[in-house]
């Protein structure tokens, strides 16, 4: 018997997709919701069982229509990114990142990454994910000026270390990184490159971000509910078949048992409508982080952002008082309706920033609405003594 404390949360549940696109300014970079095309393709049927096994060798009944539409998710991303291979059956790029570093190393190999001071996901650094591989992690260099990987003594740090792996991209990345030095050192060197494209593959889909497999890096990994606007979901895609076989192998053996084949075909929608209209989508949100980024500084508010004439993501940062802990000034900007999120502030050892992303307004077109947008923020922020911002 359902009581009525557990109806209200169901109730809650049902309407949340409403109250964040009507009640909510939603900034947290990591958000989403897919197209209500894609929220309707989701297959219950589906899900009834599992699908194990490669594509149309599988250990089920009638799985026929689950291989489909993973061989339709692979030739799609593959048309998207370049790529001429992907793995799709991964619930989040956290095993997407798992299954890479199983298939590609060995326990003790040593694996360069993003610290997490320097916007490092726990999927990719010292301490969390990796870890689990038995990798040895060291960080990449990171130039806190501006907010970028150091590329230069990236690839002196490769030459002098020789690891076995190379990750590259973070969860904080207000500008691209160039990475085509540490792409060569590592070929150099025989190691494999990684690039975590979670936050930034729709605007890789829409051409407004360099695509790192165009430019040599050989596995890209991603989830697929940042600035792509779908379900969760993880992928990986690459360019070498024999590193095709090392995953599929440990997808296969070890974690793709009883995935959820119904979030393929609202994946398949989605990625269909990136194809269409994913360049115009990704423009809207460079224009809109750099519209709001803008219109900030004119009021006075402190942003980490690339200057007008750089390439923008759909993020930028804005450095806090040490005085409020992080989540309380997450809390306090919830009671305004601002939902958004914290980081490390890479410019300052110890300090966080607020993480400001507009992709998800964008998605929802309310990217029309920027100067309302920065009114709400500026009248819920104020400037300290030291040129920092707090909460009002």
């Amino acid at each position: 018997m359902i009581n009525s404390d557990e109806l209200n949360l169901l109730k809650e549940a049902s309407a949340r997709a409403s109250v964040l696109i009507n009640e909510r300014l939603v900034l947290y970079a990591g958000a989403s919701l897919p197209s209500v095309a894609a929220q309707q393709a989701y297959s219950v049927g589906l899900s009834a069982y599992p699908a194990m096994g490669p594509s149309f060798a599988k250990e089920q009944p009638e799985t026929e229509l689950v291989s489909r539409l993973e061989m339709a998710l692979r030739e799609r991303v593959c048309d998207l990114l370049g790529a001429r291979w992907v793995e799709p059956r991964l619930g989040s790029c956290t095993l997407a990142n798992l299954a890479v570093f199983n298939a590609l190393a060995s326990p003790g190999d040593l694996l360069l990454a993003p610290s997490a001071a320097h916007g490092g996901h726990l999927s990719q650094r010292r301490g969390g994910t990796p870890s689990l591989a038995g990798l040895t992690v060291e960080d990449l260099p990171f130039d806190t000026q501006r907010c970028c990987l150091d590329a230069e003594r990236a690839a002196e740090h490769v030459m002098a270390r020789r690891p076995n792996l190379i990750m590259l991209g973070r969860s904080v990345m207000i500008r691209p990184d160039d990475i085509a030095p540490v792409i060569e050192a590592a070929k150099s060197v025989g190691a494999k490159t990684i690039f975590d494209a979670s936050h930034v593959i729709g605007l890789i889909a829409g051409g407004t971000f360099p695509n790192p497999l165009t430019l040599g890096v050989d596995v890209l990994t991603s989830s697929t509910y940042k600035t792509l606007p779908g379900r969760p979901h993880g992928l990986i895609a690459g360019m070498n078949p024999e590193d095709e076989q090392r995953v599929c192998a440990v997808v296969e053996g070890a974690l793709s048992a009883n995935y959820d084949a119904g979030k393929l075909s609202s994946l398949l929608v989605t990625l269909r409508e990136s194809s269409l209209n994913g360049q115009a989508y990704a423009r809207r949100v460079c224009v809109a982080t750099r519209s709001l980024a803008s219109s900030l500084r004119q009021a006075g508010v402190a942003v980490l952002a690339p200057e007008d004439s750089e390439t923008f993501t759909h993020q930028f940062l804005i450095p806090m008082s040490p005085d409020i802990k992080a989540a309380d000034a997450v809390a306090s900007l919830e009671k305004h309706g601002i939902l958004v999120g914290t980081c490390a502030d890479p410019t300052t050892s110890g300090g966080y920033a607020l993480r400001v992303g507009t992709q998800f307004l964008t998605a929802q077109g309310q990217d029309d609405q920027l100067e309302c947008v920065a009114r709400r923020l500026v009248a819920a922020l104020m400037t300290t003594d030291d040129g920092r911002m707090t909460v009002v």
